[in-house]
């Protein structure tokens, strides 16, 4: 008799034991969020593959002919509406935080840039008609909105959404601004032609920055 007691409190032990596991494992489970965390602002979404006709990519350095300078392409900024159109390349370590965007747009060239002080278009989210800088004036040639994916290292983050604005100043003075979800960013400098720089391929990278 003792020995069937004692088998009975053993097997209502083990029960009651595997009872409490199921409630701590499904408790835990209720607490876990459904499915895997979000991107984070600095991380952007998902990036989006740059266009193959782009004359340049990254890791890629270009060289500028006339006056000297070179760029390695660390890191982008792939701007598009339907498909991407455009790319903002970075480039850290040539100085100055050096930036080259390209349109594909056969024979649109390569835009040589430097960033401008914060302040110079304003603070307004939508890019002006027209910008003032040292004396000159710049006219909006182009404003596309577009959005915006991160690919490489060392690209300036204006949220997943931005206002694209070109200016066309004095011959290929140019001033270029994206009017983001987050930052507004400016740059100026001037397009190169073909014939004005050179490019020597480099290896490909899409880390995400």
């Amino acid at each position: 008799m003792t020995l069937i007691v004692d088998a009975v409190l053993v097997l209502g032990g083990v029960a009651l034991g595997r009872w409490i596991v199921r409630r701590v494992r499904a408790g835990r489970a209720r607490a876990l969020p459904e499915g895997p965390p979000a991107a984070t602002a600095e991380q952007g979404p998902a990036p989006r593959d740059l266009p193959a006709s782009l004359p340049c990519k990254l890791g890629d350095v270009v060289v500028r002919v006339a006056g000297g300078g070179e760029a390695w392409l660390a890191g982008a900024l792939v701007l598009g509406e339907e498909r991407p159109v455009a790319a903002l390349f970075a480039a850290p370590e040539a100085g100055g935080d050096l930036a080259l965007y390209v349109r594909d747009v056969p024979g649109a060239g390569i835009t040589w840039l430097s960033p401008l002080p914060e302040g110079t278009v304003g603070a307004t989210k939508e890019p002006p008609h027209t910008i003032e800088h040292d004396g000159v004036r710049f006219e909006r040639a182009r404003r596309v909105p577009m959005h915006v994916s991160r690919v490489g290292t060392g690209a300036p983050w204006p949220g997943d959404q931005a206002v694209v604005a070109e200016y066309a100043g004095p011959g290929a003075d140019r001033i270029l601004v994206l009017a983001g979800t987050e930052k507004l960013l400016a740059w100026k400098g001037v397009v190169l032609g073909e014939g004005e720089y050179d490019v020597l391929p480099g290896t490909d990278t899409t880390r995400v920055a």
